[in-house]
């Protein structure tokens, strides 16, 4: 006959599957619930919003870019702030969906060079810095748009722990300089990219990660050490 688990195996059973449970993409794709004209709006206002910024991003320029009327953008997203938001939302995602799809099956003696490459080729991929670098100003001022951005620096921090499993049991079982690291690693890649948009000619991307995959390199033992501790508490 079957053993009932104990209170501490059942525990132990929770943080396992919570330790290894998939990271799932916390929003959900805009273009999955919108009509065909609302996604060439969409598509319009990124498209203005990468080349030409935030100021550019306006009911006439969106519609004379996708081929509508104005009436269309109003049926679709109510007004600029609703069409901003859903602009947000779908950029969110898409950044959230390449990071799943960077999640590696590595061997754990990889996992800061995995880690390292994955922060090259999103600084490298500049053009979804530049939009969320433009809304940011504006974001600072409207509550709806700070929240939605602060949210995705959240998942961020998860899914860096989650690349050098170090990650414990989650937020509430993982140690201070765990969760501190998670959220300094968005940063790198937040002050990278202003770096290199600044001088694309002269910044030299290598030196600063190097110098990264260096520290972390030494720093991998303790962390799982950490990692390990925040599972047994």
């Amino acid at each position: 006959m079957t053993q009932p688990f104990t209170e501490t195996e059942a525990e132990m059973s929770l943080k396992l599957a919570e330790k290894h449970a998939p990271l799932q993409v916390p929003i959900e794709d805009p273009f999955l619930s919108l009509p065909a004209t609302a996604q060439k709006i969409l598509a319009a206002a990124r498209t203005l919003l990468v080349e030409k910024g935030y100021d550019a991003v306006t009911l006439e320029k969106v519609a004379a870019e996708a081929g509508v009327n104005k009436a269309s953008i109003r049926y679709n997203f109510g007004n600029k702030a609703g069409l901003v938001a859903a602009l947000v939302d779908f950029m969110l995602h898409e950044a959230f969906a390449q990071g799943i799809s960077a999640l590696p099956s590595t061997p754990h003696q990889d996992l800061v060079r995995a880690l390292i490459e994955g922060k090259r080729h999103i600084i490298q991929t500049t053009d979804n810095f530049r939009g969320f670098f433009d809304i940011l100003p504006y974001a600072m001022r409207d509550e709806d748009l700070r929240r939605r951005i602060a949210s995705g620096y959240v998942w961020w921090a998860e899914q860096n722990l989650r690349l050098l499993e170090v990650d414990g049991t989650g937020p509430a079982g993982r140690a201070q300089v765990l969760r501190g690291l998670g959220r300094l690693l968005s940063a790198v890649v937040d002050g990278l990219s202003v770096q290199a948009g600044l001088d694309p000619d002269g910044f030299d991307l290598d030196e600063p990660l190097k110098a990264l995959e260096f520290l972390l390199d030494r720093a991998l033992p303790d962390l799982d050490r950490l990692a390990a501790e925040a599972d047994k508490s």
